[in-house]
């Protein structure tokens, strides 16, 4: 099968699903416009999984990758996409402008696919900034005067982040490289006498990426727009496009960190990554609000895949990056289950004292997704903190042992403490969530139990959101024990760049 002919079944039936949206949604068709743009999006996944394993490596018009990983992130993009729409299925569908949202959702989907597969600076360009002004349209869809503050403040550090893809841009594609392809950049980079200009401009490069990924210093957007946004938004906005962009990331350190300026990026980077994950965790110990609180989450997420990235191994950044977004979905489109549940709920931790006894498959699922993004074996998050961890130590024993090299040895030395540490924090923040879910009782119910007895279960409501969590979380479940059986490098192998 032609590269091209790949590219058009991974991007086809989502596009076209997004258009056919638009189209519904103009007649006030919002049940059709959804579930066209979740069935385009789910046809494209399949074919990106499937590309992912069976497919070797090809371009197509000299811009784009497909198979192995580059059709493996894109399809998992995709699914994701989808979960989030059926998950946010009684909201899209219960308001005006749901199939227009549906639709954006799908195009960012797209985009966001894009830049995990791209192998051009200026493709690059094109597709994280499709992907940016999706973005900021879906938080601003919320119609609230806090939403529209945080799409403001999204747009305003998205802007000036493209301001330093573009200097990035001049740098090397004026200066070095003027077909803008990754091929010729590598050799670049690979040049005994490499001039700083082409590290600025890599580290321009890697500035924008780290935008989009929520990295520190660029990541105080993320904690405001997941909040502010609707929660199904949310859920695609936190794991879609930051999926694609870590990809990106990955595959961009890879292309720069085989130079003789390889050092220096890698610790500039490093201090990127240990940041991210001292702040992210610690910012999302203080907080009181469940959505805001994952987005401080994810900004340490974000820290870890970074880390993984600088072992100079994408597989293994990018499926780290794969078991956050898998488990960040599901996290997200809680919160919409939660306030179909309880409608009185207002977003905060403490308001959800009592589920546990009113809604369990609802509080388990939530439990394992949360236990899956602390790194807790045998879920699926765990193998990816573990592969991310043992890349550093490795690496760290090998620049000491056998290198000579002490700055680097330290460097991811002192990553893989950081990357510990900030995971036993996590279970501080994760924890609350839990501790309010089974331990702590709502004062709703205390009122009305003067017997003392304990609690009956409450109906649930019907939700197609807690059904999606549930599967969710039953999917974290299922793909952690794979490793226990055929290894972890089975789940690897499909995020391999071949």
């Amino acid at each position: 099968m032609s590269a091209v002919l790949l590219l058009s079944l991974q991007i086809g039936p989502a596009l076209a699903g997004a258009l056919l949206a638009l189209a519904f949604d103009a007649f006030d068709r919002r049940a059709a416009a959804v579930a066209s743009a979740a069935i385009g999006l789910l046809i494209s996944g399949g074919f990106g999984l499937w590309a992912g394993v069976t497919a070797a490596g090809a371009t197509a018009f000299d811009v784009l990758r497909v198979g192995g990983a580059f059709s493996t992130v894109p399809g998992l993009i995709a699914i994701l996409a989808a979960v989030a729409l059926v998950g946010g299925w009684n909201e899209f569908v219960g308001r005006p402008g749901g199939g227009s949202s549906a639709a954006l959702v799908a195009l960012a989907a797209v985009a966001s696919a894009a830049v995990a597969q791209s192998f051009d600076l200026l493709m690059l360009i094109v597709a994280l900034e499709t992907a940016a002004a999706a973005g900021y349209a879906l938080v601003a869809d919320a119609r609230t005067r806090r939403a529209d503050e945080s799409a403001v403040k999204y747009f305003v550090q998205g802007a000036i982040a493209t301001g330093l893809l573009v200097m990035g841009l001049a740098v090397l594609v004026g200066g070095f490289v003027p077909s803008g392809s990754y091929g010729e950049l590598a050799a670049v980079f690979e040049q005994p006498s490499m001039p700083l200009a082409a590290l600025a401009g890599a580290l321009l490069i890697l500035a924008a990426l780290a935008f989009k990924s929520s990295l520190v210093p660029f990541h105080s957007w993320a904690p405001d727009a997941y909040e502010t946004a609707r929660p199904e938004v949310s859920a695609f906005l936190a794991s879609g496009p930051k999926l694609g962009a870590m990809g990106a990331m990955a595959l961009f350190m890879m292309l720069v960190g085989s130079g003789p300026l390889a050092d220096r990026i890698i610790v500039i980077m490093a201090v990127v990554a240990g940041l991210s994950v001292i702040v992210g965790s610690l910012g999302a110990l203080r907080q009181r609000t469940y959505t805001r609180m994952l987005g401080y989450a994810g900004v340490a997420q974000a820290g870890y895949a970074l880390i993984g990235a600088l072992v100079l191994n994408p597989a293994v950044a990018v499926f780290f990056a794969a078991t956050y977004a898998i488990a960040t979905t599901g996290t997200f489109l809680a919160a919409t289950a939660f306030r179909q549940v309880r409608p009185e709920w207002d977003g905060s931790i403490q308001g959800l004292a009592g589920m546990g006894r009113q809604h369990r498959v609802l509080a388990v699922s939530i439990t394992l997704l949360l236990v899956s993004l602390a790194g807790i074996p045998p879920l699926l998050g765990f193998w990816g903190k573990f592969q991310v961890f043992a890349g550093a130590i490795t690496l760290s024993g090998q620049m000491f042992l056998v290198s000579g090299n002490a700055l680097m040895g330290w460097t991811y030395a002192l990553l893989a403490v950081a990357g510990i540490v900030g995971s036993v924090v996590s279970l501080a923040y994760y924890g609350s969530v839990l501790q309010a879910v089974f331990l702590d009782d709502s004062s709703s119910i205390v009122a009305n139990d003067t017997d003392g007895d304990s609690e009956e279960e409450a109906p649930s409501a019907e939700s197609p959101a807690t059904g999606v969590v549930a599967l969710t979380a039953l999917a974290v479940v299922i793909l952690g024990l794979v490793p226990l059986f055929l290894g972890a490098s089975s789940l690897i192998l499909p995020f391999t760049v071949r």
